[in-house]
């Protein structure tokens, strides 16, 4: 079999050429791993390979300089190029097949195991800036998006996490970057149409302090936010139209009513002066005095029973139950009649109040109201088949004028949140009257 000195210069060459090559890869193979903090121990095969390739390569190529010059190779060069030519190649072969497996292992371990690198990777590819600093400021570590949202808003690399904190704080805009609120956590309008919010958290690990500094984009939520508003205002809108459209229901029915009742009196009351002045003025009796005067009796009779009617009737009820009809939303009593409720003027308020709460808020269609009397006190319970609230009812105007007035008859109110929002109240008879310089919204 044919020796690698046997070759001919052009086979020599290229052999010791890639003995360089793989010599040349395997020292940057060991250098990888050290720097992955391998240590040196962990890494006898590469380090045996170098050893071997570098005195193989060193003696072909001493070998084959001594021929080029006419001169007789060393002993170890001899009996090292007198192996056979495809011994070296098998020996470069390993080192290849070797390094393939080990770059293969590495990215393997890359990927299921948390390492340096991966961190660093993982880090820089957060949507988010992030800076982690201690207590001076000296960044420890900083991915991509912060010190690029860094550089571009203070035009300054990140070099200290405090000034550039300060800087932030402080800075106003430019280059069309618009500062929106000037609260703790700055936020701006970034030039490509993105909003970007600043904020600063104190850590403590194993007794220290470090600083951590995010930045996150909250441009999906500021649109939420505003678009939310809007959706805000236009419900209050919608809420003062509706509360307007009760009031006039209410005020034009209350209108007919009266005029109703200004009919009938206006009708007794003419058919009685007609008559007394048929009998004292043309002297036409066209009936006894005693049918004349029963009949006067009869009419202020009427009249005291349409003012008792007018001042113990509570009108408002059943313009109130066609309103929410109106509405969508069905009104049924338990324990009670609409008759009887109607007797507790603030009552009346709160079913109002918490119709219209119900319809706004919680989208109800059905309300219910139950009744039941004890010992001179009304006990009551409103609630509705709308959604549950997401979040603690925070009482407004309207509720809040409504606790105050049922406090001031000398009764209560609590609401309660079970599977809907239920409206409890307590009032005494004596102590309910309708205070009309109060409206509940």
């Amino acid at each position: 079999m044919i020796s690698f000195l046997q070759c001919s210069p052009i086979s020599r060459s290229i052999i010791a050429s890639l003995f360089l090559a793989v010599l040349t890869g395997l020292l940057f193979l060991i250098i990888f791993r050290w720097t992955n903090r391998r240590r040196p121990l962990d890494c006898p095969i590469p380090s045996l390979l170098i050893l071997t390739v570098g005195l193989t390569a060193g003696c072909l190529m001493d070998g084959q300089s001594r021929l080029s010059n006419g001169l007789t190779a060393s002993s170890i060069g001899q009996w090292v190029g007198n192996l056979p030519w495809i011994l070296h190649i098998l020996l470069l072969f390993a080192c290849v097949l070797y390094g393939g497996f080990v770059i293969r292992r590495e990215r393997m371990t890359a990927k299921n195991e948390i390492t340096p690198a991966s961190i660093r990777e993982a880090l820089d590819n957060l949507p988010s800036g992030l800076c982690f600093s201690d207590e001076n400021g000296m960044p420890l570590l900083t991915n991509r998006r912060m010190y690029q949202l860094a550089e571009e808003a203070t035009g300054r690399f990140c070099r200290n996490a405090e000034v550039m904190w300060r800087e932030l704080s402080g800075f106003e805009g430019q280059k069309g970057i618009v500062r929106l609120h000037n609260e703790d956590f700055p936020t701006f309008h970034w030039n490509d149409g993105k909003i970007w919010q600043f904020s600063r958290t104190e850590l403590a690990l194993q007794n220290r302090s470090y600083i951590q500094t995010t930045a996150t984009d909250i441009t999906r939520l500021y649109r939420l936010t505003e678009e939310l508003e809007k959706n805000n205002d236009t419900l209050d809108q919608q809420y003062k139209r509706l509360k307007n459209i009760m009031g006039e229901i209410v005020r034009i029915t209350q209108e007919e009513e009266i005029l109703a009742s200004k009919v009938k009196i206006h009708k007794e009351l003419g058919e009685c002066l007609l008559s007394a002045r048929r009998h004292l003025m043309l002297k036409q009796p066209g009936r006894d005095i005693s049918e004349l005067f029963q009949q006067w009796q009869d009419a202020v009779k009427f009249v005291e029973s349409a003012l008792k009617e007018e001042k113990t009737s509570d009108y408002a009820m059943k313009e109130l139950m066609e309103a929410a009809e109106a509405l969508g939303c069905t009104i049924t009593f338990e324990g009670g009649a609409q008759e009887d409720a109607g007797g507790y003027p603030i009552l009346k308020h709160a079913i109002r109040e918490a119709m219209t709460n119900a319809i706004r808020h919680a989208g109800a269609n059905e309300m219910t109201v139950q009744m039941h009397v004890q010992e001179d006190t009304l006990y009551a319970v409103i609630k509705n088949n709308g959604s549950r609230p997401i979040t603690p009812i925070s009482e407004g105007s309207g509720l809040s004028t409504l606790r105050s007035r049922i406090e001031r008859a000398g009764g209560n109110m609590e609401i309660r949140c079970s599977d809907g929002v239920e409206l409890h109240i307590q009032i005494p008879r004596k102590g309910d009257y309708d205070d009309t310089s109060i409206n509940c919204r």
